[in-house]
């Protein structure tokens, strides 16, 4: 089966990998390394393999040792890619049927947009107990703080997206 770049980028739930090369999505608990998880996508060899790999542990399970995983791996031919490899928590799927790779991108675009909701979550979450921490400041020195905390989570989180699924027909001109 051949898809267009858009078309899995979409399927994906990815669609702006196409201008950065790299999207990505991850969070974890500070308390417990059982439980976290990422995903990413990625263009590679300027866009002649597509990458997508996810990984999430011990979120909603009973006992953290669950870990759910997915890796898709797409070349391109000519102006199409075709979706070489699939696997689903470590089974592999080699040159997969339609079916297979379609069950793969809804679960990646199913698992993206958890992992994305709960990096979210705990990012509020940090603002939150950063905000309250603080005590009353005069207005200017507050607003330089609040400077430096963006600053150092920017250079702390990377290149992250939060999950935004968008239409399958592109956004025309607005005038």
């Amino acid at each position: 089966m051949m898809y267009t770049l858009d078309e899995l980028l979409m399927k994906m739930g990815a669609p702006e990998t196409r201008e950065k090369g790299q999207i990505r999505w991850h969070y974890f608990d500070r308390k417990s390394d059982e439980i976290g998880g990422f995903a990413e996508v990625r263009l590679l060899d300027g866009g002649v393999t597509l990458v997508a790999e996810l990984r999430q542990w011990g979120s909603g399970q009973q006992d953290g040792g669950d870990v759910e995983s997915l890796y898709l791996h797409a070349c391109r031919s000519g102006s199409r890619y075709a979706v070489t490899k699939i696997a689903f928590d470590g089974e592999e799927y080699p040159q997969p049927p339609k079916s297979v790779i379609e069950l793969g991108l809804s679960i990646f675009h199913a698992r993206a947009l958890d992992i994305s909701i709960l990096m979210v979550e705990q990012a509020f979450n940090r603002d939150d107990i950063v905000h309250h921490a603080q005590p009353e400041q005069p207005m200017l020195q507050n607003a330089y703080v609040t400077r430096r905390l963006q600053s150092a989570r920017a250079q702390e989180w990377g290149v992250v997206v939060p999950f935004r699924p968008r239409h399958a027909k592109p956004a025309q001109a607005r005038l």
